[in-house]
């Protein structure tokens, strides 16, 4: 891979990127953990709950990115039966009620994490505001892709 298609992938892709050094901050976190514990036998109290933050967030933008890609499971035997017109306009209020969903958390998580900026982590001493910042940041970049859906479909609609 050239660098500059590694810069534009950077770049293009940054969910993705975050997604992949989360993970692997996680796995060196938790060797971390278990060899202060099991080799030093002195275990350090901050690389579990680091650990802990981590997946919280690699787990809400794994979402974004399922989301994405369209890999939330989705029942449609009953809007399959449904006329092409119908069947449209139920796909439309379907994006138009999720996208509503989609902004009611991001907003309540906004004000969750607002209102615990001001407690710290036992361990690491570290706002709280940093782990549960990743449910208004994920919901955010769902309803950003939930946008971009229906504006697709209403393109779409008027070719």
């Amino acid at each position: 891979m050239s660098v500059g298609r590694a810069v534009l992938t950077v770049f293009m892709h940054p969910i993705e990127w975050a997604c992949g050094l989360l993970m692997a901050a996680i796995t060196t976190v938790v060797f971390l953990q278990v060899f202060t514990r099991y080799v030093l036998a002195y275990p350090w109290g901050w690389p579990e709950e680091l650990a802990r933050m981590l997946f919280v967030w690699v787990a809400l933008l794994g979402a974004v990115l399922a989301f994405r890609r369209a890999g939330h499971f989705s029942i449609e035997a009953c809007v399959n039966r449904l006329p092409a017109p119908l069947r449209r306009a139920v796909a439309l209020s379907m994006r138009c009620v999720l996208l509503g969903f989609l902004l009611l958390v991001a907003y309540l998580g906004l004000q969750a994490t607002l209102r615990v900026r001001e407690q710290l982590t036992t361990a690491m001493e570290v706002s709280m505001s940093w782990g549960y910042a990743s449910v208004p940041v994920s919901f955010t970049c769902m309803a950003y892709e939930m946008v971009r859906l229906l504006w697709q479909d209403i393109r779409g609609g008027q070719r």
